[in-house]
């Protein structure tokens, strides 16, 4: 079955591993926002351990309104610290710069919806991962939806991913597992950066 997901700001890696098994899927556009989740949150694996990233949104009418009209707040430099995190977690990575140039022109302008932001980057994440998924949209909102694999509350957050989902026995190389160890279920750029185009076959060998 398709599956069905919301959006999400530089998915988590088994977010991306159920795209990949399926090849096509479906973007949830029309629930209201969800705050801290995926939506608007990623995790990366920084000098410190875990960090996230959150992209601010205008809070005018966000309970109100379906996810692909919520606008992003762009009052603070939140582009410049995310690429700069992103930047100083993985330059020392064996692929950042393979890839440094098209996910860094995303973090020079000023985005409109988040919706249209995360898209964005989800089609540079598939083109870099050289993988072809093919990407439709609902047209209207239900609750419950029948003939796919409704996975819009599937990885709400780092923390549920933790929780529901098993640590990979299969470790890949991270550029500070030395300080705190392996750290699973990461957004897609940690493995992307520390994996290149072997992570397809990571993903697909380690997520069910």
């Amino acid at each position: 079955m398709l599956p069905l997901l919301s959006t999400a700001y530089l998915p988590p890696i088994p977010y991306i591993a159920a795209c990949i098994r399926s090849g096509n899927i479906i973007l949830e556009k029309h629930e209201h926002y969800v705050k801290q989740t995926i939506r608007n949150r990623a995790v990366i694996y920084g000098a410190n351990g875990i960090l996230p990233l959150i992209i601010p949104v205008q809070h005018d009418e966000l309970f109100n309104k379906p996810v692909h009209e919520v606008r992003v707040s762009n009052d603070s430099p939140w582009q410049k610290i995310h690429w700069r995190s992103i930047v100083s977690a993985y330059r020392n990575s064996a692929f950042f710069e393979y890839f440094e140039d098209e996910f860094g022109a995303f973090y020079r302008e000023k985005p409109g919806t988040l919706y249209d932001f995360n898209l964005g980057l989800m089609n540079v994440i598939f083109r870099s991962l050289g993988a072809d998924v093919n990407i439709t949209h609902t047209s209207s909102y239900q609750k419950d939806v029948e003939g796919v694999n409704d996975l819009r509350r599937e990885f709400h957050s780092y923390k549920q991913l933790c929780a529901h989902i098993e640590t990979p026995e299969n470790r890949y190389r991270q550029v500070f597992s030395d300080r705190f160890g392996f750290i699973p279920h990461l957004s897609i750029l940690d493995l992307l950066f520390n994996e290149g185009r072997k992570s397809v076959e990571y993903l697909l060998s380690n997520y069910q």
